[in-house]
């Protein structure tokens, strides 16, 4: 019974792909500045990407999205921490992320010369905090990791180079239920469409 599932389903999949308008796949690779103004004093540091967008139709989209970065922050210290510890831009802490989400994009504008998607989904991120703390005489630094739900939200301006290539910009926002928006990033892309 469970293979009948399983074959049923997938020939499911198989006769709705078959019966779309497009099946374009894009692969994507973006990189740029990623901040996170939830934290005092966030200096915006950098973040890499990649998407893979399903094209259902000429303007909807199913993607994946994987987007990995960090940033500084200050962290409040206690007092009795004998050797203060800063980076080069005087904050002392740092905050990672590393998302996974599939996202449900729209082309609002579309032609043979330039595209502009925006995306909403759900998706998994993990957040890694490095920050001082203290024993006693002993400074050391902490790291705290924890993994939750997420929404991102993207905007893509793509200028087509050629019938395969295409060259833009990629920004977007990070929603956390428990802090309105936990990250922000924006940074050039680069994408190549297998049709």
């Amino acid at each position: 019974m469970k293979y009948l599932i399983i074959f049923t389903i997938l020939l499911l999949i198989l006769f709705s792909a078959s019966g779309q308008d497009k099946k374009d796949l894009t692969i994507s690779v973006s990189g740029g500045l990623l901040t996170g103004p939830y934290y005092n004093e966030a200096a915006p540091y950098l973040f890499g990407g990649v998407d893979f967008d399903y094209h259902l139709s000429g303007r909807h989209v199913l993607a994946a999205n994987f987007i990995g970065g960090y940033h500084t922050y200050y962290e409040d210290e206690p007092p009795n921490i004998p050797v203060r510890v800063t980076y080069s831009d005087g904050n002392n802490a740092t905050a990672e992320y590393t998302t996974f989400s599939v996202m449900y994009k729209y082309k609002i504008l579309h032609n043979n010369a330039i595209s502009i998607v925006t995306g909403v989904g759900a998706g998994i991120v993990t957040q890694s905090l490095e920050y001082p703390s203290s024993n006693g005489n002993t400074t050391y630094r902490t790291t705290t990791s924890w993994s939750t739900l997420v929404f991102p939200v993207s905007l893509d301006l793509n200028f087509m180079i050629s019938e395969h290539w295409q060259a833009g910009l990629k920004g977007g926002f990070i929603i956390h239920p428990d802090f309105p928006i936990l990250a922000l990033y924006a940074g050039p892309k680069l994408s190549y469409t297998i049709k």
